[in-house]
């Protein structure tokens, strides 16, 4: 397996309960001074015990200073292109570059259905995902056009005002598990977002291979791709430390976002403990410099 020499990150996979609404900003505030790098907020908008994605993570960005945001990840058939760009654009604004885009190709579709967006097909998703990554990207690098025109089939625009200027180049990471989604992502995107409990360490060399093979075909680096691992579990430090060392050294993973509740005391074993760990670790092996 592949260490593909990026650095080490760590984050919080925030659950955007709407009775911990409160909690949550404590938590972020939390993360942000303890040095971990990444929040992320899933987004269910027809869970009706769900804050919206966007406003929570923008109330996140609003509390805290150093920390970069993303959903993770934005449910596609739902947001949409041209708005969910716009919402992303503004959050990178205001927060001086700390907003990223996880997206997703949809999976709930019956609470999809029943916010009034029609049903898509396996084929049907993955298409809306490859005019999606393509918009996406000309839209975010749109900066200083009068106009962006697409010939979309699920997307289209004609002449949009893109913008927001972001504050950075926003990275697209996406949520992909299947062979043609692995090969849009190498193609087109800046990172992967799978989940341990959907993608055990086995079988992810087959999956970067699939998208190292695409990305070289698009003339793009495999390490260009940041790959972000969302992870769920109990465990001592020891045993995080020794699993995520592996997972960067034997299994190409680079950054680890943790599904914990909203308690300083968690956050704080992951900013002050595991994190510095697992990087003292990578360096050691890899021969850096401490």
């Amino acid at each position: 397996m592949t260490d593909y020499g990026r650095p080490v990150e760590f984050g919080w996979f925030a659950g955007p309960d709407a009775v911990n609404s409160r909690e949550l900003l404590s938590a972020a505030r939390v993360a942000d001074q303890v040095g971990l790098d990444l929040i992320g907020v899933q987004d269910h908008p027809y869970n009706s015990g769900h804050l919206d994605a966007f406003t929570l993570l923008a109330s996140m960005a609003a509390v805290t200073e150093r920390i970069r945001v993303f959903p993770d990840v934005a449910n596609l058939p739902l947001r949409g292109v041209p708005m969910m760009a716009r919402a992303i654009a503004s959050i990178d604004a205001l927060s001086g570059g700390r907003a990223e885009l996880g997206l997703g190709t949809g999976v709930f579709w019956d609470g999809i259905e029943a916010l009034g967006t029609p049903r898509r097909t396996p084929k049907e998703s993955v298409d809306a995902v490859e005019e999606a990554l393509v918009l996406l990207r000309g839209w975010f690098d749109a900066q200083g056009r009068r106009s962006l025109t697409f010939d979309g089939q699920y997307y289209p625009v004609k002449g949009a005002h893109a913008g927001p200027p972001t504050a950075h180049r926003v990275g697209i990471w996406l949520g992909a598990k299947g062979p043609r989604m692995l090969r849009l992502l190498g193609t087109y995107a800046d990172g992967w977002l799978p989940s341990l409990s959907f993608v055990p360490p086995e079988d992810l060399g087959d999956m970067h291979a699939r998208m190292d093979d695409a990305a070289l075909a698009a003339g793009r680096s495999p390490s260009e791709i940041n790959r972000i691992y969302n992870v769920w579990g109990g465990g001592s430090t020891a045993q995080w430390v020794d699993m995520l060392t592996s997972f960067t050294l034997e299994y190409g993973m680079n950054a680890y976002v943790f599904g914990v509740p909203p308690e300083e005391r968690e956050l704080r074993r992951i900013g002050e403990e595991i994190a510095p760990a697992v990087r003292e670790a990578v360096a050691k092996h890899r021969g850096e410099a401490s």
